[in-house]
């Protein structure tokens, strides 16, 4: 829902509604929604610590990562993101100042969405075909989806939350708990569900194994840090055998110049030959400051390449080249 649609909406509750607020409880929505923000974190665990094991070349599970984005993307989804924008237009209602924070949650609920679906299809097609298994497109979105879903709900339960209980009235909450779906969660509260049966087995099972996957969520950013750094020691490494030889080439083309140079009697000819050795030196810098600067690009692209774009993982060290690279390209340079 745009803002213009928030501004639209009517900003008084029903007659049924009104009546109803002075005599029926106020629901607790925002408790059921916090408990279902922890049943995501939850699987979310378990996720991270498949993702995890792939940061160490290990096997994953892709039967846990499928049942987890399966779970994600039938339930939050489908049914809690909607459970949430009800709550958000009724906040804008009665706090239109809150309408472009509603709108960054509500493009965060149809981009958690998309990243989601984009998870679900490559764990799929890597249980398929393991051996064909995209690795490093598979970490990288779950890198995405993790961070982006994690940043989103400390969003909703740190700012967006607290604000609804600061303005929304009685028969808002009332109104709100009659158009939500009534739902069981498949996992945590519909025991019966038996799609879900091998992945409530799998989140249950609480003792935290010794070896690979048991760092779960630091292994996602450590793991990524250490092939960063690998990336750049190997630019630097390469950065200095080019220099080495250039000053090798240096040292040897000088030397020949010079010695022609003191062998030149007409003044004409030691001119010529001293021009010559200006030239070469230049070309010679010139082209060591291109190799130079070919070398350090590919190094940052390398070292970025664990990270997505937008994500959170990312060390400080990265994000000034990038956003230098970026800026650059917008002004055209």
């Amino acid at each position: 829902m745009s803002r213009a649609a928030h501004a639209k909406a009517p900003a008084r509750a029903t007659p049924d509604v009104a009546r109803a607020a002075a005599t029926t409880p106020v629901p607790d929505i925002l408790r059921a929604l916090g408990d279902e923000h922890k049943y995501q974190v939850r699987l979310l665990r378990l996720l991270e610590k498949q993702v995890g094991l792939l940061n160490q070349q290990q096997q994953p599970d892709y039967a846990v990562m499928q049942g987890v984005m399966r779970y994600m993307t039938q339930f939050p989804d489908r049914l809690h993101h909607p459970k949430e924008d009800l709550l958000f237009e009724k906040i804008v209602l009665r706090d239109p100042a809150a309408a472009a924070s509603v709108d960054e949650l509500l493009a965060a609920h149809k981009d958690i969405i998309a990243k989601g679906a984009t998870l679900l299809a490559l764990i799929e097609k890597s249980q398929t075909h393991p051996a064909e298994a995209d690795t490093f497109k598979l970490r990288k979105a779950a890198h995405a989806y993790i961070g982006a879903l994690r940043r989103h709900m400390d969003a909703e339960m740190l700012h967006m939350f607290p604000r609804a209980q600061q303005v929304l009235k009685p028969e808002d909450w009332i109104d709100v708990d009659r158009r939500m779906k009534p739902i069981l969660d498949p996992v945590f509260e519909a025991e019966g569900n038996a799609e879900f049966a091998a992945l409530r087995e799998s989140e249950q099972f609480r003792p935290e194994p010794v070896g690979p996957g048991a760092l779960g969520t630091g292994l996602i950013e450590a793991a990524a840090l250490i092939e960063a750094t690998a990336a750049l020691i190997a630019g630097a490494t390469k950065s200095g055998q080019n220099l080495a030889q250039h000053q090798r080439d240096a040292w040897r083309i000088n030397l020949e110049l010079m010695r022609g140079l003191l062998k030149l009697q007409p003044l004409d000819k030691r001119l010529r030959a001293a021009t010559e050795l200006c030239e070469r030196n230049l070309a010679m810098a010139v082209g060591i400051n291109t190799r130079m600067l070919d070398l350090w690009s590919d190094a940052f692209k390398a070292a970025w390449r664990p990270y997505d774009d937008d994500g959170p993982f990312a060390p400080k060290l990265l994000r000034l080249p990038r956003r230098r690279a970026r800026g650059g390209a917008r002004t055209g340079r």
